[in-house]
């Protein structure tokens, strides 16, 4: 293969994700081992994010719903659900979930954003304590989730 192949080709599979980003949560930075949205706290509450195809292709709501019913079936306990629209008007939901960890317990927070034929999927996870002081900033970060098209 060609250079000029291989790069129209890199070019192609780049363009099949939307590229999303989003400010760090106040008192993270970012995770220099991983690509896309990925940050950390001293502590280990971690933020990523990662894109996923909208398949079967649905809503909001329903993927709200398929991704509560999913982790509930495998013995996440839903903590609390809110939706919600960024500063740039996308809407959003964030579902957190406890469940055992080890000793302790720890919260799993989910977020999904529909954009076409993709789902873009904001994570945030980390000891229910450590998780809980991080939460506000995690949600006011959360409003700057923007496509970058």
């Amino acid at each position: 293969m060609n250079r000029m192949a291989a790069w129209a080709l890199l070019g192609a599979l780049a363009g099949c994700a939307p590229v999303y980003t989003m400010t760090p949560p106040e008192g993270f930075v970012r995770y220099e081992k991983r690509k896309g949205l990925a940050f950390i706290t001293a502590d280990g509450v971690q933020v990523r994010g990662r894109t996923v195809k909208n398949y079967p292709k649905a809503d909001l709501p329903f993927w709200a719903d398929a991704m509560e019913r999913h982790l509930v079936a495998r013995g996440y306990l839903l903590h609390g659900k809110t939706c919600f629209k960024t500063a740039a008007g996308r809407d959003g939901c964030t579902a957190e979930f406890v469940l055992p960890h080890g000793g302790e317990d720890w919260v799993l927070a989910e977020t999904v954003f529909v954009h076409g034929d993709h789902l873009a999927l904001v994570e945030a996870t980390g000891p229910f304590d450590r998780y809980k002081k991080a939460a506000p900033a995690i949600a006011k970060a959360l409003q700057s989730f923007e496509i970058a098209e």
